[in-house]
């Protein structure tokens, strides 16, 4: 078998169709801002501009403007309650300098790349400078065609001190509003959108907006007179939405679904911002979708192999060659010395001894990392179908028979896909890969108020229910996630007093940190006897002294002397636990689980200082009979 045996998705054939149509990226607008030389921007009778344009040059623009009117049919007329703004026409308007040129071209690509016009031939032409001074605005409106193949109008914000006069723009039920104020005045900010959206300009409420605003006009071809819209796909995104909206409610429905992309991207260029042609309009349509039926959605990277016993096809001379279609982000070599041709060694595979598939390198909709780690992918959670059919692994590698072992192969796919799952499903999700995955999302819980506590408890209680569960089966392979280390007990114990959920807490240390305490946690155990109360906390740290004596002394004599520090606080069961547990120092405690008792050399040897923390804290106690 030559290529890696998949199971997809078979039940979401109507959402692979309603996709297939879903081919031009772009939306209706786009903005950003692009750090630069500034232009050189000559004004006939006001000079040339300095940048941010200072109040003397904004009132010598605004001496050599006129009133901008707006068009009322086939009228037009200046009306200052509808529009408020100056202009000033493009011959009065010189824009130079050396990368001027090379900038703007720059700036259209990105129009071009935002508006799906990639391909195309979009040019712009100045149609005029714009000054908005305090409180001028423009009422809502289309622009009409102001020159044969217009499609759109592209606005590019000169630095200027200013607030409000944001963009408002709207197109098929969707609206977006672009403040240009809160640009560096290093940077040129550029708001770009088809002809045929409403747009308003909002009141400035302080300074001066100036503009150069441009007509973006379609290169005609012969035979080809159709004018550009806005990708249109509301009724694809509604469709989506009925579909996702019955399927991932069905009570056999899978936690997630992965839809792969058709373009190869690395993990450090991954983004939504980065997605190109197909890929970008479906996934457009699929975070639409998701978020009208309250689903979460990321990139990740998907990652499907497998391993076993091989017999090569050809003779020995290749044994030991690697081919690579994908350059994994752990691989330090210049992906230019790869021999792209290498196709690497074939072979015929005789078992499949080991397989694994799981997404990680987490991105969300934002374009922000999210820290989930490796969660495991299930059967019947990719899709399309057939995406991967006849695909050739991404890595490959034989290695050769030596002694009584025969030669066995690895190979495996890396793409990458737009994970969805109901926001409902989040912990349940994120707990497939481990508590680790979901602890960030705890924190974002944790800090989101009122609003998002009771659904941060109910993660927080399967966390502590799952953890203990998670710190044993992991075996330092894949295994669906990562082992939990002192710095996530650390976070937990913090989360969970945040929450004040006293029980969770109680149980938490009393389960996971007692049987694993190695000393580090003991500043998060003191913050939380606030929330514990000294009782409680007095029983839990009596425990788990009683647990650890054997194998941590140094550290829990350190833990019984910071809990001193407050001296209106008397813990002498704690001390007692220590002086309790002193004969038993070294010996292996049969409370303990095989891998949770540490070897020899992971332990501080007792010193002095051992000494100096049991008695200081004896002392403090004033318990020297103990």
């Amino acid at each position: 078998m030559k290529f890696i045996e998949v199971e997809y998705n078979r039940d979401l054939k109507p959402l692979e169709t309603v996709l297939s149509g879903v081919k031009r990226p772009g939306d209706f607008f786009v903005s950003g801002a692009i750090e630069i030389p500034l232009p050189k921007v000559e004004v006939e009778g006001a000079g040339t501009l300095s940048f941010p344009i200072p109040e003397a040059q904004i009132a010598a623009l605004v001496q050599r403007a006129e009133r901008a009117p707006y068009g009322r049919g086939d009228k037009t007329i200046v009306d200052t309650s509808v529009r408020k703004v100056w202009q000033i026409a493009p011959g009065k308007v010189r824009i130079g300098g050396k990368s001027w040129a090379a900038t703007f071209e720059t700036i259209l690509a990105k129009v071009s790349a935002g508006l799906g016009c990639e391909g195309v031939g979009v040019s712009a032409e100045l149609y005029k400078l714009l000054v908005y001074d305090r409180d001028g605005f423009f009422l809502p409106h289309r622009d009409t065609e102001k020159t044969d193949g217009m499609v759109g109008t592209l606005v590019v914000t000169l630095a200027s001190a200013h607030r409000g006069g944001e963009l408002r723009i709207r197109h098929a039920g969707r609206e977006v509003t672009v403040d240009t104020s809160a640009v560096d005045f290093s940077e040129l900010s550029y708001v770009a959108f088809y002809a045929d959206c409403e747009h308003e300009a909002l009141p400035v409420r302080d300074g001066n907006r100036v503009c150069l605003v441009y007509n973006l006009v379609q290169e005609r071809s012969k035979g080809r007179g159709k004018t550009l819209k806005a990708p249109e796909y509301e009724s694809q995104i509604s469709e989506a939405t009925s579909i996702l909206n019955e399927f991932l409610r069905a009570s056999d429905a899978p936690a997630k679904i992965a839809w792969l992309l058709e373009h190869q991207y690395s993990p450090a260029g991954l983004s939504f911002s980065a997605l190109k042609g197909a890929d970008a309009a479906k996934a457009g349509v699929l975070v639409q979708a998701a978020a009208r039926v309250q689903c979460a959605a990321h990139l990740g990277i998907v990652h499907i192999g497998e391993s076993g016993a091989a017999e090569p096809d050809y003779d020995e001379y290749s044994y030991g060659r690697r081919s690579s279609r994908y350059r994994d982000y752990e691989d330090d070599e210049d992906p230019e010395t790869e021999d792209e041709d290498d196709e690497g060694a074939d072979f015929t595979t005789v078992t499949v001894d080991d397989s694994w598939q799981y997404i990680d390198e987490w991105r969300d909709t934002r374009d922000l990392a999210i820290e989930f780690g490796p969660i495991p992918l299930a059967d019947g959670e990719l899709l399309p179908e057939g995406a991967l059919d006849e695909e050739p692994p991404d890595n490959k590698r034989l290695t050769e028979a030596s002694g009584n072992e025969g030669a066995s192969y690895e190979r495996s796919y890396h793409r990458v896909a737009l994970v969805l799952w109901r926001r409902d499903r989040y912990a349940e999700v994120l707990l497939q890969a481990g508590v680790v995955a979901a602890l960030p999302y705890l924190k974002q819980l944790t800090s989101g108020g009122k609003g998002s506590r009771s659904e941060a408890l109910a993660l927080a209680e399967r966390m502590v229910e799952a953890w203990q569960g998670d710190s044993r089966r992991w075996n330092g392979y894949f295994s669906g996630g990562r082992r939990p280390e002192s710095s996530h007990r650390i976070e937990m114990i913090a989360a969970l007093g945040k929450l004040k959920a006293v029980g969770l807490l109680e149980r938490f240390i009393a389960d996971t940190v007692t049987p694993s305490y190695d000393g580090l946690e003991t500043a998060a155990l003191i913050s939380s006897v606030d929330v514990l109360g000294d009782t409680k906390a007095a029983m839990l740290f009596s425990g788990l002294i009683s647990v650890r004596m054997p194998n941590r002394p140094n550290e829990c004599a350190e833990l019984l002397l910071a809990l001193t520090e407050d001296a209106s606080r008397c813990f002498p069961e704690v001390a007692g636990s220590v002086i309790a547990g002193l004969d038993r120092i070294g010996i292996r405690n049969p409370k303990l689980q095989p891998d949770d008792w540490e070897p020899e050399e992971r332990r501080r040897p007792l010193g002095p200082q051992f000494l100096v923390n049991l008695l200081g804290a004896l002392r403090r106690f004033k318990k020297a009979t103990l």
